[in-house]
């Protein structure tokens, strides 16, 4: 499943309003990547790129002051905080 974040006020630039309900989407391509997430414990969310048996990759790094909402999967790997 891809993923969708909500990003804070704070975190858009004043000349780029929200763009809806979910600000910035991750898709899933048709070459077999997938983007999921996971949660470090200091409430930092990241958006990993992962295909198939390879290590993921992090694709956008989000403070905890950066986002309001994320929706996806949740890292099925579990995080490695």
């Amino acid at each position: 499943m891809s993923v969708y974040v909500k990003l804070s006020a704070e975190a858009r630039s004043p000349e780029e309003p929200s763009k809806g309900p979910l600000d910035m989407q991750f898709q899933d391509t048709a070459d077999g990547y997938t983007y999921e997430y996971d949660l470090h414990p200091s409430g930092a969310l990241r958006v990993l790129r992962v295909f198939e048996d390879t290590p993921h990759a992090v694709e956008a790094y989000f403070s905890p002051s950066a986002w309001l909402q994320v929706v996806g999967t949740y890292l099925r790997g579990g995080s490695e905080y």
